[in-house]
C-alpha cells in the first residue's frame, strides 16, 4: 500500500534534506513518471517477497524502515513488525496516522540488544547496507535473531552507469553510499547467508538499478 502524497510531503517537511533523500521522498513525489515508477517498483517487487516468505501471523524485522512504507505489507501477513531506523520521525508519523498497532520502533542499538534470538521469520533490508561501512555486526545480528528457515530480503544499488544517471536525474548528488550491490552481496554470503533468489529491476544486464536478493543462513556460494 502507497503512502498517499500529502504525507509523504508531511515527512519532507520535517526532516532534514539528507534524510528525506536517503528515504527516497523525492523519488517518490518526483515530476518525471519514469522516476516515480522506478521507485515505486522496488517496492512492489519487496512487498511481494514479503507477501511469499513471511508465514501468516509471522514477525518481520525491517531494518532501515525510514518511512515506513512497507509497513502496510508486511502487517497483511506478519502480527509483528519491528521498525528499524536512526531516524524514526518519518515512520512514527506513519505509524500514527494509520494506526499499525502492530509496529514497534527501535533504534539499531537498542534493536540489537532487545530483539530476541531466533525471533523472526523475515528480515526486511530495503536500500539501506549500502549505507554501511562495516556490515558484519548488522549480519551477525541478523543471523542471530532469524528463525530457522527464517529469510532475509535485501535490494541494492548496483551503483553502475545507468544508476548513477538515475541518481543525477532525480537531482540526488554528494557522498550516500559506502558499498555497491555486488561489494554487499558478497558480504553477505561471507556473513553465513546463501542467496536463494536474486533478480534486478527493471531488468537484469547493463539497465539494472537495483538488486533484489533472498538470503538464508547457511553456506554461501562464494
Amino acid at each position: 500500500m502507497r503512502i498517499d502524497a500529502d504525507t509523504l510531503r508531511e515527512m519532507a517537511a520535517a526532516l532534514p534534506a539528507e534524510d528525506r533523500d536517503e528515504m527516497a521522498i523525492p523519488s517518490y513525489l518526483h515530476k518525471n513518471p519514469a522516476l516515480r515508477w522506478m521507485a515505486w517498483k522496488r517496492i512492489e517487487v519487496m512487498a511481494r517477497l514479503i507477501a511469499q516468505h513471511c508465514p501468516q501471523g509471522g514477525r518481520v524485522l525491517d531494518y532501515g524502515c525510514g518511512t515506513g512504507v512497507l509497513f502496510a505489507d508486511e502487517l497483511a501477513k506478519a502480527s509483528a513488525v519491528v521498525g528499524v531506523d536512526l531516524v524514526l520521525d518519518a515512520a512514527k508519523m506513519l505509524v500514527e496516522k494509520r494506526q499499525l498497532g502492530g509496529v514497534t520502533l527501535l533504534k539499531p542499538d537498542v534493536a540489537m540488544r532487545d530483539v530476541a534470538d531466533a525471533s523472526v521469520d523475515v528480515i526486511v533490508a530495503a536500500e539501506v547496507l549500502e549505507h554501511i561501512d562495516e556490515p558484519a555486526e548488522v549480519l551477525a545480528f541478523f543471523k542471530r535473531v532469524l528463525k530457522p528457515g527464517g529469510c532475509l530480503l535485501v535490494s541494492l544499488p548496483t551503483e553502475n552507469a545507468a544508476y548513477r544517471f538515475g541518481r543525477r536525474l532525480a537531482g540526488f548528488s554528494g557522498h550516500y553510499h559506502e558499498h555497491n550491490a555486488a561489494h554487499i552481496d558478497t558480504n553477505i554470503q561471507k556473513g553465513g547467508f546463501r542467496l536463494d533468489q536474486s533478480s534486478y529491476i527493471p531488468m537484469r544486464g547493463p539497465f539494472a538499478i537495483y538488486f533484489v536478493g533472498v538470503y538464508r543462513v547457511g553456506a554461501g556460494g562464494r
